[in-house]
């Protein structure tokens, strides 16, 4: 991996451990898409943003 030009941020290694990542990634982003209007309601003003 040391020779790669773009190295991953995040290497997840074993099948194991892929299954139980994108299981749980799946959820969260369930929860991200259910919750999305009210978090879009904590926005700061117009012009405000970061």
């Amino acid at each position: 991996m040391a020779s790669v030009d773009r190295p991953p941020a995040h290497l997840v290694l074993g099948s194991d451990a892929l299954r139980l990542i994108t299981a749980a990634r799946m959820v969260v982003d369930e929860d991200i898409r259910a919750w999305e209007a009210l978090s879009r309601t904590t926005d700061f003003a117009e012009g405000a943003q970061l």
